[in-house]
């Protein structure tokens, strides 16, 4: 089997929020008939946006004429000519991975061994509170999740501490201690006093499993100013193997958060949850939010790593008004289901595709 052409459709999908976010999707084909199907997700976060044509045409380079079973010498070569990773490097993984499930009649968790599990624990995003208006539309958000049976939020803390504060009294008026919060997440944009400042107002109210990302991202010791103050484990994005060793050496957090977008595919965050296995170090999986094909990888990545030890973050597949599959990924009672079927288990919907279906634009 040889891989024949590859096809990247952009696509926006508005949240429930009101902000639209854009994805790219991948088709890999090949000269079976076999589809492998990708996702570069949430595209924008940089500000800029890709050159798809160019994109293309790095993919085929990579990709056109080669048997993709043989994944391990693609993969290298891929890390050498994408090397920035990302959403890119990501979606080609996902797109090369689900191929080979399908090739093998297997899932992407069985290509890597087997699944450890079969539904991961996830929690329900609370963007940030910049006003009271902010803080009430949130509380309703919550009282909705609550009601379908998803319990368990991670709160971003970063627009201001007075909303914040209506918030989580009011989701505590509603819901008392039903109402689990999974994470406080500064987002690493904040110094780290700042940060032990806003946890001694918002600790009254909700004790979260974990913090996140604590401190400035270019202030690691502020992450250990923090974990010696507050006796919460702390966790933090990790992308590239050196971050993984700085962390995992000088322990500046118990929990790696680990995407596939930011790690550049499976085989990268997996090397990742390594790491922090060796170092006796926990892992949870992270999300930049993803469609349901993009979730769907995120699952297949956190059904085989075995040092997952704290709820994830993947609920894309709830976030979205929009999707391109015949059938999302599911949830259940605040647990992301693990897809079943070769691949990815997911199939690509092409009228629901081109309803959504978008050029790139980093300016609305």
């Amino acid at each position: 089997m040889k891989i024949t052409g590859v096809d990247l459709t952009p696509v926006a999908s508005r949240r429930e929020t009101g902000a639209v976010s854009r994805h790219v999707i991948l088709r890999l084909h090949t000269d079976q008939g076999l589809i492998g199907l990708g996702e570069m997700s949430d595209v924008g976060d940089w500000g800029v946006m890709y050159d798809l044509n160019d994109v293309k045409r790095a993919y085929e380079s990579l990709l056109v004429g080669k048997d993709p079973r043989a994944w391990r010498a693609i993969v290298l070569a891929a890390r050498s000519r994408l090397r920035m990773g990302g959403a890119i490097r990501t979606g080609f993984e996902i797109g090369l991975f689900d191929l080979i499930g399908k090739i093998q009649n297997q899932s992407v968790a069985g290509v890597f061994g087997g699944s450890l599990r079969d539904k991961l624990r996830v929690c329900y995003p609370i963007f940030r509170n910049y006003s009271r208006k902010d803080a009430e539309e949130n509380i309703g958000r919550v009282d909705r999740r609550m009601k379908e049976g998803h319990d368990l939020f991670r709160l971003y803390h970063g627009g201001n501490l007075e909303a914040d504060e209506i918030f989580l009294d009011g989701v505590k008026s509603n819901w008392g201690d039903r109402f689990v919060l999974k994470s406080l997440d500064f987002s690493g944009v904040h110094k780290w006093k700042r940060v032990v400042q806003a946890l001694e107002v918002l600790l009254k109210y909700y004790a979260p499993i974990l913090l996140e990302s604590v401190s400035d991202r270019k202030d690691l010791e502020g992450q250990y100013e923090v974990r010696k103050r507050i006796d919460l484990p702390i966790s933090e994005h990790v992308s590239s193997l050196n971050q993984a060793y700085q962390f995992a050496r000088h322990r500046y957090v118990d929990i790696f958060n680990i995407s596939l977008s930011g790690a550049g595919g499976f085989t990268n965050a997996l090397h990742i949850a390594q790491v922090a296995d060796a170092a006796g170090l926990s892992c949870l999986v992270g999300t930049t939010q993803e469609l349901s094909i993009g979730v769907a990888a995120q699952a297949m990545f956190g059904s085989v790593v075995e040092n997952l030890d704290y709820p994830g973050d993947p609920t894309g597949g709830l976030l979205y008004e929009s999707d391109v599959v015949k059938e999302r990924v599911q949830y259940e009672k605040g647990y992301l289901i693990v897809p079943k079927g070769p691949g990815l288990g997911m199939e690509l919907d092409e009228e629901k595709l081109d309803a959504i279906s978008e050029p790139l634009r980093s300016v609305d």
